[in-house]
């Protein structure tokens, strides 16, 4: 009775042992799992991915204008946004600039100067969308749209940014760790942006395609 007694407790154990070692297996291996946002447009700002954090998905037009919902823009690009019922306009207040969009006019006002835009608001699912990329300025941002990976990539100006030429080849792993998969590399002439660096060394960087990795 014993001796069964022990043998159910080393099996018990050597499961346990194999467990810990697959889900290190597969936390150091990239790909083991579908990627939930490879069939929306993705956002990057700065050094980080907020796909997960969007309330509403992006809206590209034709005419290539990139827009977020009032919700995303808020949350993302720290503002307020108010409705002005009796003059028909969105008001966005962000840092020391006021600004007014509406449907109807291909105009935006900016602390009470006025600019011609492609754009403008538009309603989509019931809801109000923002011409972002005619919005630069009122946001202090640059922006940009990576078509083939479908990213948009935002920069807040007042951000410190070091933007980069490769000198050395490097390899891209998948995880700031010695024993990560390496899953890229860095050639000499690569343009990348970089960010922190870990106490180890380690340093993110965010490679032209607005993908954003360690090396």
């Amino acid at each position: 009775m014993r001796i069964n007694k022990l043998k159910f407790i080393r099996n018990i154990a050597i499961c346990i042992v194999a467990l810990f070692v697959v889900a290190f297996i597969l936390n150091m291996t990239p790909g083991y799992k579908r990627d939930k946002y490879k069939d929306i447009t993705n956002i990057v700002i700065g050094d980080t991915n907020f796909t997960e954090d969007l309330k509403n998905l992006i809206y590209i037009s034709e005419k290539g204008t990139i827009y977020l919902s009032e919700e995303d823009a808020v949350n993302l690009l720290n503002c307020k946004i108010y409705y002005e019922k009796d003059y028909n306009k969105t008001i966005i207040i962000c840092a020391d600039k006021v600004a007014a969009i509406s449907g109807t006019e291909k105009i935006l006002e900016i602390n009470g100067a006025k600019k011609d835009i492609l754009e403008t608001e538009v309603l989509i699912n019931n809801k109000i969308y923002l011409p972002i990329s005619e919005m630069k300025l009122v946001f202090n941002i640059e922006m940009d749209y990576i078509k083939d990976n479908d990213v948009v990539i935002i920069d807040r100006l007042n951000e410190g940014i070091i933007k980069a030429d490769v000198s050395i080849r490097s390899d891209i792993q998948y995880k700031p760790r010695g024993l990560s998969k390496v899953v890229g590399e860095l050639n000499v002439g690569d343009k990348v942006s970089c960010f922190y660096t870990t106490s180890k060394g380690w340093r993110l960087i965010r490679t032209e395609d607005g993908v954003l990795r360690i090396c």
